[in-house]
């Protein structure tokens, strides 16, 4: 689990605060804009999103600020009554500001400001005794806290919005929200994300599909207490009874609203691969999924839900373009096809290879025609449950004769048939129809049919410009484009070509004709196409710059009715025409105009007659945007929203509406949403921050504008300038940095390596300088030792040679330094010498291949368009260029190794690292990734060894230790300002003190998603675990662990969204130990928090998934093991509102994996069947279970279990069993070991008993006679193997026995064994023959203890209960030679013992089987002497 912090303190040095505000800010600011689009994420509330996509491929997304965001305008906030407000303001410092009338609020010496205090402020005793759970929730819940704010509408100026209210029923909607887990936590191969402050109305957690949605003032919602407790068992409560007052932020909420229009900035989302040259070239929102879908001119297409979470990547090019990287991909075209599943069809275009590398144009109008590429994938919606997670799938790639922005994909809405239009080459307008081949007749259908090879035309002898498509022969076996197929007219059908088994097939292609453009030839920008309504056919509408096309598509496909130019007086320059429904379409340029297709009759007249009407379009409205960046159609609607530069150089959004009285009026409602507070950075006087290298978390090194490194650490970057009451105070005398460069290289760094002098042992840091400079300086003293100036473009990949490859040559020890063009500079790490400079070529460098040749003095450089080049390294000379074959040919002989062209030989290994997605500007220098995990395990080594250190003597210094990293960590990821004496807590008791990093979200972090709120409580939770192991603070850490789980929703009132179980359930599946712990605790506190319909719907979702009724090759899937730790959990917290069919189910699938030996969820089944058992036994064969159970403690191999070794754990579940169930644990017990399967059977069941008498011996104490009667008679001298396969076991059991439990002793000489039971009889035993001998009955009580003799001959029982020592004569006499098994004859008539000996020890008599178990003893000073010990009493007495 990677973690992303930003630190803004180092980011600039002019000695002006920095804040993740103005640093996410500025960002959006400097990047270059080039697409914007904005949806509603609900038409009853109507709140707005917007995203943005920049030139480096970073997304910014706007929302619906809350109420305390004081990034928030007050001309968005409107009060209900004149009554005094509250402003929560956010961020670290996060505080209250009291109204004039209010009292001055405490010393400002606390970190956070106790303004927030109310009646609602929890004090520690409130919020953090441990009551139980469900009690603990409902105690906080307050009808009226949960009300939500109703929107003011004023009923004269706004009849359209109340009509909306009216219309619309909330409660018939479902509102899937998700979190930023990629960008706050997940791993970085799905993408980041920067985050401040995202707003997000409240919506249910785990909304079942079946149910309505609770509305914040019904009595439905978990504000109910009945949801928390059954119905039998719930009080019936007033509200008054369980109402509590206000917290902060509801108190706020029910003064102030906001604007439903108002927007903030609240994420900078990072794809996987972002920068120059992966810049967003379309963003597209389809109605009303919420999921926001973008492209990169790359071919990278991704999937987010409205808060940034990355659900699904794909990669649109083939392997081929990816090699050459001869397309850019332009467009979406996105279709519903199922209610939750569309369509995504992917344009791109020809352009020369690598533009953005060697500085090559990209203009359309200089490039010459190629041939277009689609790819189309198919995206399914998951369900809210997480049962079936959103999917992304690549159904075919495909090439056309024609521009690829000219095209567009279409569903009939009648028939659901699907079209794919597009322009050719000729200017011709091309249909053809598409059909989706279900997923599950792929391979049926794939055994049928035949991918035809066919070319479509011959591949031409020599080309300009090489064409891979051509020269591979990727083109579609249907020819698709090609001239031969329109003049035979009838293609075959076939399905899509480059997917083995395609989903997607063509049918009939038809050229409808051609359209007349007065343009340039190579200037059509793009099409559009929608079914007529009025009309049968297709109408499209295709566009240059300055010129629309429309045509009219008849049913057939083959004829256009008419095509016509439409008049565009007013609008300078045409960028984009979308359809706003079946019926309307807007041109976009500084105008937006608005025109609706009119049925006309053949005298241009309208008429409703649709036999033989056209569709003319007539303008209806028009919109002044002046000159924006970007702008987009807000759904259906009349809206219009504009990314424009101001003339300061800031960055605006303003949303447009036009009236419908005024059709063709320019004057329109503009409202400006958001505006950038700052203007782009223009030339700075002072150093700023261009690139960060971690190595340690003591040691990172940081590279500014002014030529010099500096070095810092991970604590000292989030230190704020002030001092905690422990003593902590920024390192050396108030500065950021530990130590600076000795000489400025008059240069921007622009990114650094690290190398190691393998002889000496010394690290050196390699910088490259925007000038194409090479620099190196000493890691130790960042001294400079060198500097080169080389390169035209920047260093970019630092690859050390290690001096242990023989077949390096005379590279070994050196350094290779590539260039972003693809030169490499050769660099001798001794002495730091220049070698040789090896030119690039005219494609990126791919790959290094070193060590050919009989002195292994070859270099091979290859290059991404399949080229390469052969070096002399000994001479420094040119051998000769080759192809792709006779590279290949070249390297298959001995000697070659691979140099690998990236920094993993120089990247060090830590638990921090800085962002691998590429520069997207200044948030993404300062922001660094911490890997949760292998930091946890860092920091628990130093906690176990010194946890009984004092946590006030670790002060912080530049060798900062892993407890201060631990505060560093917490600090950023804490939400202070929800309770004081929580905060007090931090601050006084576990020294945390303010940070200036951020991660994700702070005053808001709780009301976003159900996500995030448990991404961010799993890491607050894990990260105090890791502190409580300092026994100082463990206290301390544990109240706070407490309060994140339980209380969060009672102080942070109605917006706050509770842990998502899901997720937690996953993580608890997916991460270490070290997250295990943290994941249980809150998943625990979270399925006690649901309502009784949220957990019944829950385990619906899952049951169809426990392993038990999987088929044998999906039980052990993840899907499963999910679905076993949901409904079984569940069951055992709720198990009386689970039917019986899915208890039956979840025990089933525990039994399952207990016999499973290659399963990965054994742990989870042993913990299941330990926390549930008195459940499952009633569903299943307790004994079976039990078995598979005691199995597992003592044969259980650790390579079974990747995780952990199951055999501990299974002990410990035995342990909880035996416990709770004893009866019927003693019982099998003692049938195993009478009647085992197998003689491994029977001694892993006596390795059990073993087990615990050590460790539970009071669980055994009341069945020892059954429990001893079953291992003498394992011993039976009749089965020789039997009785030698347990021996060891056996002995150890009665060592064991002998020396917890006073009521037994055993005998060595005679081989004799006395064993007491709870009615006052003892049993002897002969272990040689393993029989019972007799037993000797006296006592009238419980007996307290026994002893043989020394020399056998007698046996001296006690009972204190009684207060009489018995004493036997046990030897062997004349008599049992007649009488065998008879005891031996004892005084007076021979039945009583032989002697008789009362005492009196007062209460002692009274005493505990524990006590007796610890505290009484015989002991023998002679053979006739004895002595009772009765805890620090003794009798002595003769025998």
């Amino acid at each position: 689990m990677l973690v992303p912090l930003t630190f803004p303190t180092p980011l600039c040095l002019s000695g002006q605060p920095n804040s993740q505000t103005s640093v996410t800010e500025q960002n959006f600011t400097d990047e270059a804009s080039s697409k914007v689009t904005a949806w509603r994420l609900d038409r009853a509330s109507r709140p707005l999103r917007v995203a943005a996509g920049g030139e480096f491929g970073s997304i910014y997304l706007f929302g619906t600020p809350t109420p305390g965001d004081p990034t928030v305008p007050q001309s968005v906030l409107r009060a209900h009554s004149p009554t005094a407000t509250t402003t929560v303001q956010s961020g670290l410092g996060a505080s209250s500001s009291p109204s004039p009338s209010s009292p001055a609020s405490p010393s400002p010496s606390r970190r956070h400001s106790r303004a927030l205090q109310s009646p609602s402020s929890l004090s520690l005793n409130q919020a953090l005794m441990k009551p139980s759970a469900r009690s603990r929730v409902v105690s906080g819940v307050s009808h009226e806290q949960v009300q939500a704010p109703r929107n003011f509408v004023d009923f004269e100026d706004e009849p359209e919005r109340l009509k909306d209210l009216l219309k619309s029923n909330a409660l018939n909607k479902q509102t899937r929200e998700r979190g930023l887990v990629d960008a706050l936590l997940s791993s970085l191969e799905k993408g980041s994300a920067i985050e401040r402050q995202p707003p997000l109305p409240p919506s249910p957690a785990l909304l079942p599909s079946n149910l309505e949605p609770i509305s914040p003032g019904s009595s439905k919602g978990r504000v109910d207490p009945r949801f928390l407790l059954s119905a039998t068992n719930s009080p019936i409560i007033t509200p008054r009874s369980i109402s509590a007052p206000p917290s902060p932020l509801a108190a706020a909420l029910q003064t102030v609203d906001i604007d439903e229009d108002a927007i903030t900035l609240i994420a900078h989302v990072l794809p996987p691969r972002c920068g120059v040259g992966h810049g967003i070239t379309d963003l597209v929102c389809p109605e009303r999924i919420g999921l926001l879908i973008s492209l990169q001119e790359s071919g990278d297409l991704t999937v987010f839900d409205h808060d940034g979470v990355c659900i699904g990547t794909a990669q649109c090019e083939t392997a081929a373009q990816l090699r050459n990287n001869t397309s850019r991909w332009t467009r979406l075209r996105v279709v519903q096809i199922e209610e939750k599943a569309y369509l995504i069809l992917a344009c791109a275009s020809y352009r020369p290879p690598y533009p953005y590398v060697f500085g090559l144009t990209d203009t359309a109008d200089e490039i010459p025609k190629k041939d277009g590429d689609f790819s189309l994938f198919e995206l399914r919606v998951g369900d809210p449950y997480g049962v079936h997670p959103a999917s992304l799938e690549l159904l075919s790639h495909w090439q056309v004769d024609g521009q690829a922005e000219a095209s567009d994909l279409l569903r009939n809405e009648i028939d659901g048939s699907l079209s794919f239009i597009y322009i050719n080459n000729a200017y011709h307008v091309i249909s053809q129809p598409m059909t989706i081949i279900a997923g599950f007749e792929v391979p049926a259908r794939a055994r049928s049919l035949t991918l035809s090879s066919t070319h479509s035309r011959d591949e031409p002898k020599s080309l300009t410009i090489p064409n891979p498509f051509k020269a591979l022969g990727s083109r579609s076996s249907e020819n698709i484009g090609s001239p031969d197929s329109h003049r035979d007219g009838i293609v075959p059908e076939s399905l899509a070509p480059n997917t083995e088994f395609s989903r997607l097939r063509f049918g009939q292609e038809c050229d409808a004709g051609p359209v007349i453009l007065s343009s340039s030839p190579n200037a059509l920008r793009g099409l559009c196409g929608q079914y007529a309504i009025r009309t049968t056919g297709i109408f499209g509408v295709s566009w240059t710059d300055s010129e629309i096309i429309t045509f009219h598509l008849q049913t057939d496909g083959m004829t256009l009715c008419n095509s016509f130019a439409l008049p565009l007086e007013g609008i300078e320059k045409i960028w984009d025409v979308r359809f706003a429904d079946g019926e309307t379409f807007v041109v976009f340029g500084n105008t937006a105009r608005w025109y609706k297709l009119v049925s006309v009759g053949a005298n241009g007249h309208p008429t409703g007659d649709s036999t033989d009407a056209k569709l003319q379009p007539v303008p209806t409205r028009t919109v002044s945007l002046r000159t924006p960046i970007a702008v987009s159609l807000i759904g259906a609607s009349n809206e219009l929203l504009t990314l424009r530069h101001t003339s300061s150089g800031r960055k605006e959004i303003s949303i447009h509406a036009s009236a419908a009285s005024t059709p063709l009026s320019r004057d329109a409602t503009r409202q400006r949403l958001w505006r950038t507070q700052l203007a782009a950075l223009s030339q700075q006087s002072y150093a700023t921050l261009t690139a960060v290298l971690p190595l340690e978390l003591n040691l990172i090194i940081l590279g500014y504008s002014d030529g010099h490194v500096r070095q810092t650490s991970f604590s000292a970057l989030a230190l704020t300038r002030r001092t905690s009451p422990l003593g902590f105070s920024p390192p050396i005398e108030g500065s950021l940095f530990h130590r600076t460069s000795d000489i400025s290289i008059s240069a921007s760094i622009q990114s650094l390596h690290l190398i190691r002098n393998e002889r000496s042992g010394d690290r050196f840091i390699v910088g490259g300088s925007d000038d194409g400079g090479i620099s190196v300086w000493t890691l130790q003293g960042l001294k400079l030792c060198a500097r080169f100036v080389q390169f035209i473009a920047p260093l970019l990949h630092v690859v050390q040679i290690r001096q242990q490859e023989e077949n390096a040559g005379p590279l070994r020890g050196c350094a290779l330094c590539v260039s972003a063009d693809g030169t490499i500079a050769v660099i001798a790490v001794d002495g730091f010498e220049l070698l040789y400079v090896i030119p690039g070529a005219s494609s990126p460098l791919s790959c290094i291949r070193c060590g050919g040749g009989e002195g292994h003095d070859l270099l091979m450089v290859l290059y991404a368009d399949g080229s390469a080049r052969l070096w002399d390294i000994k001479t420094g000379e040119f051998r000769r260029a080759m192809d792709k074959e006779k590279a290949k040919e070249a390297l298959r002989s001995p000697g070659w190794f691979e140099i690998p062209v990236d920094d993993r030989d120089t990247r060090p290994s830590t638990c921090i690292s800085n962002l691998s997605s590429g520069y997207t500007g200044v948030d993404s220098i300062c922001t660094l990734t911490i890997a949760l995990e292998r930091f946890m395990k860092f920091t628990a080594v130093d906690a176990k060894a010194s946890s009984a250190t004092p946590v006030s003597a670790v002060k912080n210094s530049p060798q900062s230790s892993p407890l201060t990293h631990l505060r560093t960590l917490l600090s950023t990821l804490l939400t202070p300002g929800l309770s004081p004496d929580i905060d007090e807590v931090c601050e006084t008791k576990l020294g945390v003190i303010s940070s200036s990093g951020s991660v994700g979200h702070s005053s808001s972090a709780w009301c976003i998603s159900e996500t995030v709120s448990a991404s961010r409580a799993l890491l607050i939770v894990a990260t105090l675990k890791t502190m409580a192991l300092y026994d100082e603070i463990c206290d301390d850490c544990q109240t706070m662990i407490m309060f994140y789980a339980t209380s969060l929703a009672t102080v942070v009132g109605p917006l706050f969204k509770a842990p998502c179980v899901i997720h937690l359930a996953r993580q608890w599946l997916d991460s270490s130990n070290e997250l295990r712990h943290a994941a249980r605790v809150l998943f625990d506190a979270g399925i006690v928090r649901l309502s009784d319909e949220e957990s019944v719907a829950l385990v619906d979702a899952w049951q169809h998934h426990l392993p038990s009724l999987q088929p044998s090759a999906e039980q052990d899937s993840k899907q499963s093991g999910l679905a076993l730790f949901l409904c079984g959990y569940m069951a055992v917290e709720k198990y009386s509102l689970l039917s019986t069919s899915s208890l039956v189910d979840t025990s089933n699938s525990i039994v399952l994996y207990l016999h499973d030996d290659s399963s990965s969820y054994r742990a989870l089944a042993i913990d299941l069947c330990a926390k549930g058992f008195q459940i499952w036994q009633h569903y299943v064969d307790a004994m079976v279970m039990l078995r598979a159970l005691s199995a597992l403690t003592t044969s259980a191999r650790k390579e079974n279990m990747p995780m952990q070794n199951v055999g501990p754990q299974a002990r410990l579940a035995v342990l909880q069993i035996a416990s709770s169930n004893t009866p019927l644990f003693m019982t099998t017990l003692t049938l195993d070991i009478l009647n085992p399967k197998t003689l491994e059977h029977r001694k892993g069941v006596m390795q059990l008993v073993a087990f615990l008498i050590r460790k539970k011996p009071l669980i055994l104490y009341p069945n020892l006679p059954r429990l001893m009667e079953a291992v003498v008679k394992s011993l039976d001298p009749n089965s020789t193997s039997s009785r030698d396969a347990v021996l060891d076991t056996a002995t150890e059991i009665f060592g064991h026995v002998v020396k917890t439990f006073p009521t037994i002793d055993f005998h060595m000489a005679t081989q004799r064994l006395a064993v007491g039971s709870s009615e006052g009889a003892f049993i002897m035993y002969d272990l040689k023959t393993a029989t019972q001998l007799y037993v000797l009955e006296g006592h009238k009580k419980r007996p307290a203890a026994c002893s043989f003799s020394p020399d056998g001959r007698r046996l001296v029982t006690v009972s204190l209960e009684e207060g009489v020592v018995l004493v036997w004569k046990v030897g062997s006499s004349f008599t049992s030679f007649f009488k065998p098994g008879a005891p031996p004859r004892q005084g007076h008539s021979g039945s009583h013992p032989y002697k008789t000996l009362p005492f009196n020890v007062g209460d002692e008599a009274n005493m505990t089987i524990a006590g007796t178990l610890e505290w009484v003893r015989f002991e023998w000073p002679s053979e006739r002497s004895v002595r009772l010990r009765i805890r620090e009493s003794t009798l002595s007495f003769s025998a």
